[in-house]
């Protein structure tokens, strides 16, 4: 079923609950602070992601799949966050947090987040409050780090749009994860000079400049069939 997407000339977007019909506000198409503004706002549509990339708007309204990108998701999360905090390295953010980058012209809601302790305290990410003050709705500035788990709809997005776009975000490492199908590809992309270099492979291991020493990701079938996954971590031997 395919995603429709109209524009209305409204003050305030509406989703309709129909064939994935999703009705934006001109606002939003015209400016990255007018789809920010819509973003934070109640009509923004709760399942699927969304990205602004230098005035295109880019719609993933699939359903998230199971084994080949939730759980993926879940052992990233849980070993990543575990070791932040073990390290007090920053704040790791999971999936659902927002960031926006001026200089490139992005806004986007990536697999997860990490920004550390010196990108926050020098301002280099803001974090940005609700309208009520009482707590936090975006992040705007340059992350350290951000994953994307890609999916059949999102391929294009995550490897080629968003590979450029958080390159011109400063963004430092960029992972990507690809566990469609019977292979599992896991690469680590580091800043380089003109755009992202991926770290070469080492027995599986690859390296990370953001978190220190190599990990190592791995799956295993569970006792009905689906995927369970491995983020293994090895520290430096100066880190151990």
């Amino acid at each position: 079923m395919s995603t429709v997407i109209e524009t209305q000339a409204a003050e305030r977007s509406t989703v309709r609950h129909e064939p994935a019909a999703i009705v934006l506000p001109v606002a939003a198409t015209e400016s990255l602070d007018g789809f920010r503004a819509w973003v934070t706002s109640d009509s923004f549509p709760k399942r699927g992601k969304v990205v602004w990339f230098q005035q295109q708007l880019v719609f993933d309204m699939a359903s998230e799949r199971i084994n080949s990108h939730n759980q993926v998701k879940a052992e990233i999360g849980y070993t990543l966050y575990g070791l932040v905090r073990e390290r007090d390295l920053g704040i790791f953010y999971p999936d659902g947090a927002w960031f926006t980058n001026d200089d490139a012209g992005l806004s986007s809601e990536a697999d997860a987040t990490f920004c550390s302790w010196e990108a926050l305290e020098s301002k280099r990410v803001e974090e940005i409050p609700t309208r009520d003050d009482e707590d936090i709705i975006e992040l705007r500035g340059t992350p350290d780090w951000l994953l994307e788990v890609v999916s059949p709809s999102s391929v294009r997005k995550d490897t080629a749009l968003l590979l450029e776009a958080y390159f011109l975000a400063g963004v430092r490492e960029y992972w990507i994860i690809d566990a469609r199908g019977d292979s599992l590809r896991f690469r680590i992309l580091r800043r380089g000079k003109d755009e992202f270099v991926e770290q070469p492979a080492d027995d599986d291991w690859r390296a990370s400049e953001v978190f220190g020493g190599s990990f190592r990701l791995s799956r295993e079938k569970d006792r009905i069939g689906g995927w369970v996954y491995s983020l293994e971590h090895r520290p430096t031997e100066a880190e151990a």
